[in-house]
């Protein structure tokens, strides 16, 4: 009988903090044990509502948009870095919401039709809860799938 991977898609949400990095490197190493697809996914949350889809951008925007594509640039290129030398290839994301950041992780997870989620127990909000972050919480309580929280 054919082993079916239990994982075929895998989420793991990064904002550059240690602990969502450390999350990477343990889906990095499911994925490789499962042979599954791994997606690193960076949720913009945009203040005051503008996204997309609304009135032209200001100039503040532009910069805000233009220093998280620099930070997050090097995020990526760092995961990718750990893709290659685990023979693993990364699908890097980035995407923006008006929204919470845990409800655009679950959203995103629903639609890809992820089959585990693994995120880091607090990113960089500098909010800490006592056990576990506000972000990992949210997505823990209302994922479509299995969650692993990494510490």
């Amino acid at each position: 009988m054919v082993e079916i991977s239990r994982f075929k898609k895998i989420l793991t949400p990064v904002d550059g903090s240690k602990e969502s990095l450390r999350a990477v490197d343990v889906a990095i190493s499911i994925a490789r044990k499962y042979d599954s697809w791994l997606t690193a996914l960076y949720i913009v949350h945009i203040p005051f509502g503008e996204n997309r889809s609304s009135y032209p951008r200001t100039m503040w925007y532009k910069e805000f948009a233009d220093d998280v594509k620099e930070d997050t640039r090097k995020w990526f290129e760092e995961i990718q870095k750990k893709g290659k030398e685990n023979k693993l290839e990364i699908e890097m994301k980035m995407t923006e919401t008006i929204k919470s950041v845990p409800s655009e992780i679950v959203r995103f997870a629903e639609v890809d039709k992820t089959d585990l989620i693994v995120i880091g127990s607090r990113g960089r909000s500098g909010v800490k809860k006592l056990l576990l972050g506000s972000v990992a919480s949210g997505v823990l309580t209302y994922a479509p799938c299995p969650v692993m929280v990494v510490r």
